[in-house]
């Protein structure tokens, strides 16, 4: 199993366990909704903890959407890590291939360069302490510098963001590795075309991008909740996990591709 075959596997795993928990207040919901038998009520048959359960599900129903939303925000933020992996993991294999950084696609070095000194003049904006910036400098120079070192780069660097991961953010992360025309391989894949029920590339590549667009808006909108914001239902989270399940996969066969046929000189 690859490298890519892993960060898949992790990620469909952390989604499954999201469409559980949201299958589980779908059932809550509809147990709020239900009708207790009457040896319940009349007190025939004693079972204290369903009752319990019961009542506090009617009064919770409404509120349940929170929950929804809040497995939606961390759906859109696993998301985003399984992209970010996605570029690490193919800057790492690219850089196991090069005799030397020379031979590295220039797209690759350019970003390491932006990147890092990024990195270098405000670590904590990108998470890192100065330990890890410094580390990060220095491999690079060296790597740079000396063309008898083996290449010590840093994928990191390469997979830092500002922004949610919409579309715009998911084509400039790739294209930092070298994968070009994202948005439009992504309109020729039958597994997006059957998700989103669309027949030509182009409608399939703009659909795709606004269901993106829509889950990173409605995941923003969570986050910073007014007296005003709509929580989604598990139904409409359950759309979400199902598509970015769909684009993760897509964006690894990608990935793949691209590496199969990329070779440094």
């Amino acid at each position: 199993m690859s490298n890519l075959d892993h960060v898949l596997k992790d990620f469909r795993s952390d989604v499954e366990r999201t469409e559980h928990l949201l299958n589980l207040i779908k059932t809550f919901r509809e147990f709020g909704a239900s009708t207790p038998p009457s040896s319940l009520h009349d007190g025939t048959t004693k079972w204290t903890t369903a009752m319990s359960l019961y009542d506090a599900s009617k009064l919770r129903r409404t509120d349940l959407p929170i929950l929804s939303g809040s497995l939606q925000l961390y759906l859109a933020g696993r998301f985003e890590y399984c992209i970010k992996q996605v570029v690490e993991v193919v800057a790492d294999e690219i850089a196991s291939r090069a005799l030397k950084y020379a031979n590295l696609p220039d797209c690759i070095k350019s970003e390491l360069r932006i990147k890092t000194l990024e990195i270098a003049q405000n670590p904590r904006k990108y998470g890192f302490d100065d330990n890890q910036a410094d580390a990060i400098l220095t491999a690079f120079v060296e790597s740079k510098a000396d063309e008898n070192k083996p290449i010590n780069i840093s994928s990191a660097a390469l997979s830092i963001t500002e922004s949610n991961m919409k579309d715009r953010i998911l084509t400039d992360i790739l294209k930092r590795v070298g994968i070009q025309d994202y948005w439009k391989d992504v309109g020729k894949q039958t597994a997006i075309k059957l998700e989103l029920e669309t027949s030509s590339d182009g409608e399939t590549t703009a659909k795709a991008q606004a269901t993106l667009n829509a889950i990173m808006d409605e995941r923003n909108q969570i986050a910073h909740p007014t007296s005003t914001t709509q929580f989604p239902d598990p139904d409409q989270v359950l759309n979400a996990a199902r598509f970015l399940k769909t684009l993760a996969c897509t964006t690894i066969d990608l990935a793949k591709i691209y590496l199969a046929a990329n070779r440094p000189s």
